[in-house]
C-alpha cells in the first residue's frame, strides 16, 4: 500500500513540476493546457510567475515527500493543491469565474493522496523505529 502510494503522490508532483516548467518556457502551451488565456502587462508576468511558482513549489513537495518518505512535505503539497479548490468555488460564486468541476474533482484526488500517503509514510515511520 505505502509503495502504491508513493508512486501515485510521486507521479502527480512530477506532472504538477512538469506544468510549472512549461509555465515558465512555453506560457502559452500551459494556459492551453489548463484552458486559459495568457494575460498582458503586469497581469502576465504575474500569471507566469505565480503559476509556475505554485506548480513547481507543490509538484517538487508532494514528490519529494513521497521519494524521502517525508509526511511533512507530502502534507504540505497537498494543501497547497487542495487550497486552489476554496479559490475555484470563489471566483466562480463571486467573481463571475466558470465553474470547473473536473479541475476540483482532479485537485480533490490529488489532496486526498497526498493525505493517505503522508499518514500511511508516518504511520510507517513511526512503526519501524520502535522495529
Amino acid at each position: 500500500m505505502l509503495t502504491l502510494l508513493r508512486i501515485l503522490t510521486t507521479l502527480s508532483g512530477l506532472g504538477l513540476l512538469l506544468v510549472g516548467i512549461i509555465w515558465w518556457l512555453q506560457p502559452a502551451t500551459a494556459a492551453e493546457i489548463l484552458g486559459a488565456s495568457l494575460l498582458d502587462g503586469t497581469g502576465r508576468s504575474t500569471q507566469i510567475g505565480d503559476s509556475g511558482a505554485f506548480f513547481i513549489g507543490a509538484g517538487g513537495l508532494l514528490a519529494l515527500g513521497a521519494i524521502r518518505n517525508h509526511a511533512a512535505l507530502t502534507i504540505s503539497g497537498g494543501l497547497l493543491v487542495g487550497l486552489v479548490i476554496p479559490g475555484r468555488v470563489l471566483s466562480a460564486t463571486t467573481h463571475g469565474g466558470a465553474w470547473t468541476p473536473d479541475e476540483i474533482a482532479g485537485e480533490c484526488i490529488v489532496l486526498i493522496v497526498a493525505l493517505l500517503t503522508a499518514a500511511v509514510i508516518r504511520r510507517h515511520n513511526t512503526q519501524s523505529v520502535f522495529q
